[in-house]
């Protein structure tokens, strides 16, 4: 039975705008704010059970109290002794992220990468405040007009058990798809759980396809539970190993193998972003949903631009095989890029020069061996042969020539002379090359080079990522010519101090270990400026809380907040819930962008109820 036309409490309900398994979504207008809303009805069968109205409200108090630019904020939930059992959202206008993806798989990667890192960034801060989401799918994701993501549905899952997810027709209430394995084994879902699922959706936005598909849920769920899946690299070309990999460590069947909660997976998502050149993720989403065609072919360019010049300095480092996998995603984005083909026509001339030299050198050293070889059979058999006879010159004296008995007789078969074999041997074996002299000076020179300790010094390419950005001196080298998102250097094995620095954040050095061997990679973290706040609101006597400190409005004029971020926020802002409240007055929630370094004053006045 429809509810159009009547009235929730304080909200009338003006449409119906969707169902599911467990609700109806309503558009509903708050009679006592004048704003609209959206009113989401629990299904009679569960709103009477007293134990779903308990969840329910259990629920809606944690989640109203996350207040993040990707969650839909809860104005108000049903009272116990209300009919209807409901929960009221900010009604927002746009799509649900599923008619996106209905369109296709999302091109370049690089773009579902994002809506993951936005989606991602919303959970870490549920998770920080121990709300787990338990239905992520994209049908619970919105596309604002503005294209803003909205994460929806908080707890809503929870509102059964696994047990009860099950109606007497077989089916699961719920989305079987998008379980996670120990939620579908009945276990205690804790962050890993929406890990998993963000998972799910990275490889759906990836390749247009979900990862455990099968022809009926019990299928679908054991083929999750096994954890069998195609590569997505088989299906995109273009996707890079980084978020291949990225991806896997989401949906490994294991909880203890995944990230341990959504921040990881989001701080791991920006770094790969920021190494592009997409250090503002939130800002890249709203261009590119404002014009998907456009915004689409100008990030192909950029990633391309990135990737080319990634690859070359790969090169130059001798690190083919890295290098090569950059051109190759190259290609796979624009397959008639003229330098990406130069430079791997480059790199297979070079590995054709090095095979005809190994070629050469097996055939020298062959040469060698034979020519060896043949001059000591040609020894032994000279030393194993009759000597021949020498004839005596003719002189004056002696005109006839000597009697042949005379002849030395040759050694006999019976001892031969095996130690004059061996010297030979060895002595063609260990025959040095023919010297080359060259003036001592070109000798002595290096010698005392290496005395003096001038000989070079071995070093390594360095991958510094700075959150958000900022620049970099390394040890008392002089500072970074740019505040950039990464910075790559040259340095020697061993222990150094990075210096950060930049407008908004105070200095901070940390100590990075650079190796010998493999990548050398350092994520470090700016520190921003701490801001002061103060109200100025009517009446002057409201209480403000901030955290965990509070204040009147009219103190804080005189003594204000002082608010500080971790270090590597996403961006250069103080992002900080703010509640004003006195008793007779409607209370006010903000969420609030600081500029760092900064004194800001909100000016405001409450509204009596």
């Amino acid at each position: 039975m429809t509810l159009v036309g009547r009235h929730i409490g304080r909200y009338r309900i003006l449409e119906e705008l969707g169902s599911g398994g467990m609700s109806v979504v309503y558009k509903g207008l708050d009679t006592a704010l004048d704003r609209e809303v959206a009113v989401k009805v629990l299904h009679p069968h569960l709103a009477g059970k007293d134990e779903s109205r308990k969840r329910l409200a259990r629920e809606a108090r944690a989640v109203a109290k996350l207040h993040h630019p990707n969650i839909l904020e809860v104005f108000d939930f049903s009272p116990a002794e209300a009919h209807d059992a409901f929960i009221v959202t900010e009604y927002i206008r746009g799509r649900t992220l599923k008619t996106y993806l209905d369109e296709g798989a999302l091109e370049p990667p690089e773009l579902a990468a994002m809506i993951i890192h936005e989606l991602a960034a919303a959970l870490a801060h549920a998770h920080e405040s121990g709300v787990i989401h338990r239905d992520l799918k994209p049908d619970n994701v919105m596309v604002r007009e503005d294209g803003v993501l909205k994460l929806m549905d908080f707890g809503i899952a929870r509102l059964l058990d696994i047990e009860e997810r099950m109606t007497v027709t077989g089916t699961l209430v719920g989305s079987p798809a998008h379980m996670s394995p120990e939620i579908i084994e009945g276990l205690e879902a804790g962050p890993e759980a929406d890990v998993f699922s963000l998972g799910i959706m990275f490889y759906a936005l990836l390749t247009g396809r979900l990862p455990f598909s099968a022809p009926n849920t019990t299928a679908t769920l054991k083929r999750i539970l096994d954890g069998a899946y195609e590569d997505p690299r088989r299906r995109v070309p273009s996707l890079s190993d980084e978020l291949a990999e990225i991806c896997a460590l989401c949906l490994q069947r294991d909880p203890r193998r995944r990230y341990a909660d959504a921040g990881q997976l989001r701080d791991a998502l920006a770094d790969y972003l920021t190494g592009l050149g997409f250090p503002r993720v939130g800002e890249e989403l709203v261009s590119f949903f404002a014009d998907p065609p456009s915004y689409k072919k100008l990030a192909r360019q950029r990633i391309v631009a990135a990737l080319l010049e990634r690859g070359e300095r790969l090169l130059a480092e001798k690190r083919t095989p890295r290098a090569l996998a950059h051109l190759n995603q190259v290609l796979a984005l624009d397959a008639d890029n003229a330098r990406a083909l130069a430079l791997l026509k480059n790199v297979q001339r070079a590995q054709r020069l090095r095979t005809w030299r190994r070629r050469g050198l097996r055939l020298g050293t062959a040469a060698v061996v034979a020519g060896v070889l043949g001059t000591v059979g040609w020894k032994v058999h000279a030393l194993r042969e009759p000597a021949a006879p020498v004839p005596t010159p003719p002189s004056a004296t002696a005109p006839t020539p000597q009697p042949i008995a005379r002849v030395t007789p040759p050694p006999t078969r019976a001892t031969p002379p095996a130690p004059p074999v061996t010297t030979v041997v060895r002595t063609a074996m260990e025959r040095p090359p023919a010297p080359h002299p060259a003036p001592p000076e070109s000798t002595e020179e290096p010698r005392s080079a290496a005395r003096k300790g001038t000989a070079p010094v071995r070093t390594m390419p360095v991958s510094i990522l700075v959150r958000p950005y900022g620049f970099v001196r390394v040890d008392d080298a002089p500072a970074s010519a740019q505040p950039l998102a990464q910075h790559n250097v040259q340095t020697t094995p061993g222990r150094h101090s990075v210096t950060i620095t930049c407008d908004y954040c105070e200095d901070t050095t940390e100590t990075i270990d650079v190796s010998a061997e493999g990548d050398n990679v350092f994520r470090l973290r700016a520190l921003l400026k701490p801001s002061q706040l103060s109200f100025d609101y009517q009446p002057a006597d409201a209480l403000v809380q901030v955290g965990d400190t509070r204040r009147t409005a009219h103190d804080s004029l005189a003594q204000p907040f002082e608010i500080r971020s971790p270090r590597g926020p996403a961006s250069f802002q103080h992002r900080v819930e703010v509640e004003i409240s006195r008793p007779g007055f409607r209370a006010e929630k903000r969420v609030v962008l600081l500029e760092p370094g900064k004194p800001t004053t909100l000016r405001g006045t409450l509204h009596p109820e």
